[in-house]
């Protein structure tokens, strides 16, 4: 028996309009914001819960979230989304960042990066290739990046105006998923290309792991979009743009494409694509099984309560929020860890916890330490080892 009901009020799927999709997923009573800063219990307590309604275009493979709240401020209020304190992190990206210009030899260019965040990875491609940066993004702040002789900043959301910047390369890393309009998105961007023909690369979370691993903390609701490499490729194909290359990478959880502006609309097709209905079929099979992981680990931890064994989550932000939006009423989980200083002492959205710096588990010598990204999992083990502690250590 299947999961998947018919929508009973269909909307147009935003990225290609048709009325074909189905609703496959809902997740009851879920914190419409995750990484923002929150000074007080109070004021996280105040970010609303909803609904999230995950949905199926059958045209076009293009998974959304039909109940996203689009008329909430999710960015200039503290969105904290840094992810550059981290060893592992940092030699990923630097590796990634390094590929691309040599690929497309990016040196001493303009790079254009929107949904620049606190500037980190602009600054680093700028560095790597000696380029001109600038970066647009709402939650920009001043002084959160070194050396900003060649980098501009803008604090404000990408339009076609800013097409008078004539880029060598478009980046726009982990902000799609966040805009609901996703092909009005694209289309404003290649109406500011012109007949310039810069490379574009883009990176957002890739929703075949999630499916695939039943990765349900995963989903929440900051994130209206989820994109597969089909979904994505026919996104930029309808939009004006040739695709390039398409990858996945750090354990199969970021999904890159690499894509230009061209006159007449491409019709090749990369290896890496699936159909929309090889899509549907894993969103049918993760609507079936969610439950059960869900389930599974509900019991282990009323397990953990039992035992009475001291429980942290290592890794806030996003995961977290969607790991504690099943589990926070249990009662087990008191602390959240994260090694990024700025989110220290703010408070989760809608859950109310604070987060704790990894310091702080030298009193509290916790038991188990469930790690919300099985790829820090040696890092985090490496940091717990040097503060002289032991504990389980759990990754997801």
């Amino acid at each position: 028996m299947s999961l998947i009901t018919p929508a009973l009020v269909p909307p147009q799927c935003p990225t290609c309009q048709a009325h074909d999709y189905q609703d496959f997923l809902t997740i009851k009573s879920a914190p419409i914001q995750s990484v923002v800063t929150l000074k007080s219990n109070w004021a996280a307590m105040q970010i609303p819960r909803k609904d999230i309604i995950l949905s199926f275009c059958h045209q076009c493979g293009f998974i959304f979230n039909r109940n996203f709240e689009k008329n909430w401020d999710y960015y200039t209020n503290g969105y904290e989304d840094q992810q550059g304190f981290s060893p592992t992190f940092v030699n990923f990206i630097t590796g990634i960042t390094q590929r691309l210009i040599e690929k497309y030899q990016l040196y001493q260019g303009v790079i254009l990066e929107i949904g620049c965040g606190k500037g980190d990875f602009l600054r680093l491609i700028s560095k790597l290739g000696n380029n001109r940066g600038i970066g647009i993004d709402p939650a920009w702040r001043p002084g959160r990046v070194k050396d900003e002789e060649q980098l501009t900043f803008i604090t404000d959301f990408y339009a076609a105006k800013y097409g008078r910047f004539k880029a060598d390369c478009i980046v726009c890393r982990h902000t799609l998923e966040h805009v609901y309009d996703a092909d009005k998105f694209l289309h404003e961007i290649r109406t500011a290309c012109g007949n310039s023909k810069p490379i574009l690369f883009f990176e957002v979370p890739c929703i075949l792991r999630i499916l695939k691993d039943l990765a349900f903390w995963d989903i929440f609701g900051e994130h209206c979009a989820y994109f597969s490499p089909g979904s994505l490729a026919r996104l930029f194909r309808r939009n004006g743009f040739e695709v390039l290359d398409l990858h996945i990478e750090y354990e199969q959880q970021y999904l890159f494409i690499e894509a230009r502006p061209v006159a007449i609309t491409s019709t090749s097709r990369h290896a890496l694509e699936e159909s929309p209905l090889e899509l549907f079929q894993l969103a049918e099979t993760f609507a079936l099984r969610m439950q059960e992981k869900i389930n599974l680990w509900r019991t282990r931890l009323y397990e953990f309560k039992l035992a009475q064994k001291k429980v942290v989550l290592w890794g806030g932000g996003s995961k977290a929020v969607g790991f504690l939006t099943q589990f926070h009423e249990i009662g087990i989980i008191s602390h959240v860890i994260d090694i990024n200083p700025y989110l220290t002492g703010n408070f989760i959205p809608s859950i109310g916890l604070r987060y704790v710096e990894p310091a702080a588990m030298q009193d509290f010598q916790p038991d188990i330490v469930i790690t919300m990204n099985s790829v820090y999992i040696n890092e985090v083990k490496q940091q717990l080892t040097d503060m002289g502690l032991q504990p389980e250590v759990i990754g997801l």
